[in-house]
């Protein structure tokens, strides 16, 4: 356990220089942004952030969009200071927003926006309203304020997200961006460009973080690769070509081939199977869409198999599941990408049907970008009924199986793959 009086230590112990400087110091302004490839430890120094400021008696709200990374970041604070301090705040961005009405005594106004679509409401509406109750006037000794904020997955927010925000920030306080462009899965990060941030407070370049420190050595030029042959409209940032590891010799990576017109299902549960079946692995990470992923919970669950899923038909029953995501939940996780998203294993068992559209490749570079290197070794497995691919599997991984599986499976999108 570790307590305020030796974090100073302690994150010098567990950050590099520059992710070091990111956790203990703030800029003139207490505006910061940060960019950097998976796997570069950008969510590691915003923890580190959060930590020392509440060291300090800060009162700091650490924000994201997706929900399922709430319960990862109090573990990664844990890291650095345990107890976990008081003065931190956990919350996704719509969550906050509906906070922010409820104490103001604005539930009204926040229930009428149902009179809007979906997108609408959540993209640009709900902003509005707290933007508008933070500058009420009338407001000012209800509406919640916060030394410092802290954004993960920036690239995920929106620029009117991020000003809302801003208005709950105290005069003199801070606020941290960090971000990597390359896992663009909601099309939001075209919109931080230079002019578009003139009036998001951040002054100077972006600070980068440019190495990968999770991502095993071989998975990096896989990547690489695959952007090349499969390019999408955006910034790219993938990490340096690194040395060869010791642990690269038991890494296993196997790519498993659906043959047209066959469904994939009995080949992922297969694959998630031989995995949960070895001594050696204590959990295994499934991402598909939800289809697929509520067929396969069921066939565990039905031989009492330890497994954990975010895939339900009923949505509330997902957010919940949402909420309770915490790493070592279960030995079996099954969830989406876009809910994975910032998470990381060392075993990890994917499903791809499609590469056609720039959300498709996003989705599969950023599942891919999950590994996580592991001492013992990792594995990553693809199953994959996309054509297209197999060329790109064939050339990249050791063990390449075709499928034979007959069950069902369809195609349609859940609302569970939206990742709040």
């Amino acid at each position: 356990m570790h307590n305020i009086e030796n974090l100073a230590d302690v994150l010098k112990d567990q950050l590099d220089q520059q992710q070091y400087i990111i956790a203990t110091t703030r800029t003139e302004t207490g505006y910061r942004r940060v960019k950097g490839p998976a796997g570069s430890g950008k969510s590691l120094s915003l923890a580190g952030r959060a930590a020392m400021l509440a060291s300090e008696g800060k009162h700091v709200l650490v924000c994201s969009y997706n929900i399922a990374l709430l319960n990862y970041f109090s573990d990664l604070v844990e890291q650095f200071v345990n107890p976990l301090p008081l003065q931190i705040t956990y919350d996704h961005f719509h969550s906050w927003c509906r906070y922010v009405c409820e104490i103001t005594g604005n539930e009204v106004d926040y229930h009428d926006l149902r009179d809007y679509s979906l997108q609408e409401s959540l993209n640009y509406r709900m902003a509005e309203l707290v933007s508008d109750i933070y500058d009420n006037p009338s407001n000012n000794s209800n509406v919640p304020k916060y030394d410092a904020i802290l954004v993960d997955e920036g690239h995920d927010f929106r620029i009117l997200w991020w000003q809302t925000l801003r208005k709950a920030v105290v005069q003199g306080g801070e606020m941290l961006l960090v971000a990597d462009k390359t896992q663009n899965i909601h099309d939001t990060a075209q919109s931080w460009t230079e002019e578009r941030m003139e009036d998001c407070g951040f002054s100077g370049p972006w600070r980068t973080l440019p190495e990968s420190y999770r991502l095993p050595a071989r998975i990096i030029p896989i990547l690489e690769d695959f952007l090349e042959r499969f390019p999408y409209d955006g910034e790219i940032d993938v990490p340096p070509p690194k040395a060869a590891e010791r642990t690269d010799l038991f890494d296993k990576f196997r790519w498993v081939q659906v043959p047209t017109g066959k469904s994939p299902l009995n080949a992922c549960i297969e694959e998630v199977e031989r995995l949960h079946n070895d001594p050696k692995i204590p959990s295994v990470c499934f991402l598909s869409k939800t289809d697929i992923g509520m067929d396969l919970v069921k066939d565990f669950k039905q031989r009492e198999v330890n497994i954990f899923t975010t895939h339900y038909k009923d949505w509330k029953m997902s957010r919940k599941a949402k909420l309770e995501f915490r790493p070592g939940c279960a030995e079996i996780v099954a969830t989406t990408v876009d809910s994975f998203k910032g998470w990381e294993t060392p075993h990890l068992v994917v499903y791809v049907d499609r590469i056609n559209s720039k959300r498709a490749k996003t989705l599969f570079y950023t599942a891919l970008s999950r590994l996580n290197k592991h001492p013992k070794g990792c594995s990553l497995t693809v199953v994959s009924s996309c054509r297209e691919l197999e060329q790109f599997g064939r050339e990249h991984f050791d063990d390449v199986d075709p499928a034979s599986s007959d069950a069902f499976s369809s195609d349609k999108l859940e609302i569970n793959d939206i990742p709040f």
